[in-house]
């Protein structure tokens, strides 16, 4: 299965000419204005036929406005397309799963027994014997019954990790080096991934302090680097994502040296 890298250029910005139009959608609609303008003039020059050079216009003009201008899914044209292609492209599958699947695949089916314990529903228990009972039918069982015991003790099914707390024991698990360390503004800096390496955009993150209030919340990037502002003192952290289509363990870090910038990897459940 292919790996993706780890994205490093995490503070890379698109450089914006006015507003909100930056400097790749007016190449975009430059080009293709540009070229559609060139079509125009070499048909009144008599230099190529009518017939070839409106319709090049049109296409070229057409697809210059939509590359620059029009946005698809929240997402620049290009952007989709590329992502399009690779997804299509992709030698990933993935199986489709809601929520009481989930439950059902995650969490073992569990019984009452006799003595008010939980156990698993295919665990028989041995019945107890009868004093002046037949003495070969609970020879019998005595025979069968550890057997039928033995198979039916199945090794429970591993429960998902819902939340994990990172402290400076196990802190070294969970981070990784990157370029631009230095330029970072902020110590508490995640990265958002799946099993398959691929970084998780879009997803909305709380952090919040001791207290349950929000210190800190936004959307990751396209990278899927959810990036801190500030330097946070020491104390006791919680992170939460919110995804529509990915679902991430609760995050509590314990921070004890303030200058550790270190970006920290959660891997969607």
């Amino acid at each position: 299965m292919r790996q993706h890298p780890i994205p490093q250029n995490i503070l890379d910005v698109e450089f914006k000419l006015f507003s909100k139009f930056t400097l790749k959608e007016f190449a975009y609609l430059a080009i293709g204005l540009g070229f559609g303008g060139l079509m125009i003039y070499l048909v009144v020059s008599k230099a190529i036929p009518g017939l070839i050079g409106v319709p090049l216009c049109i296409l070229t003009s057409g697809a210059g406005i939509f590359l620059g201008l029009v946005p698809i899914n929240d997402q620049d044209a290009d952007v989709f397309i590329k992502n399009y292609v690779s997804a299509i492209t992709a030698p990933t599958q993935r199986v489709w799963m809601n929520s009481d699947m989930q439950q059902e695949r995650n969490k073992p089916e569990l019984k009452p027994s006799a003595d008010g314990k939980l156990v698993q529903k295919s665990f028989k228990e041995k019945a107890s014997q009868i004093i002046g009972g037949n003495l070969l039918q609970t020879s019998a069982e005595e025979e069968v019954q550890p057997m039928d015991t033995q198979k039916s003790q199945a090794i429970p099914t591993p429960t998902v990790q819902d939340s994990i707390i990172i402290s400076e024991e196990n802190r070294k698990n969970y981070e990784f080096t990157i370029q631009n360390l230095d330029k970072l503004p902020g110590n508490i800096n995640i990265w958002l991934y799946t099993g398959d390496m691929v970084s998780v955009p879009n997803a909305i993150t709380y952090m919040k302090g001791e207290d349950g209030k929000i210190l800190y919340a936004n959307r990751t990037g396209v990278s899927g680097y959810f990036l801190t502002n500030r330097t946070w003192g020491k104390g006791i952290y919680t992170l939460e994502f919110i995804h529509p289509q990915f679902k991430f363990p609760k995050l509590k870090i314990i921070v004890t040296d303030e200058t550790n910038k270190l970006p920290i990897k959660i891997k969607t459940i």
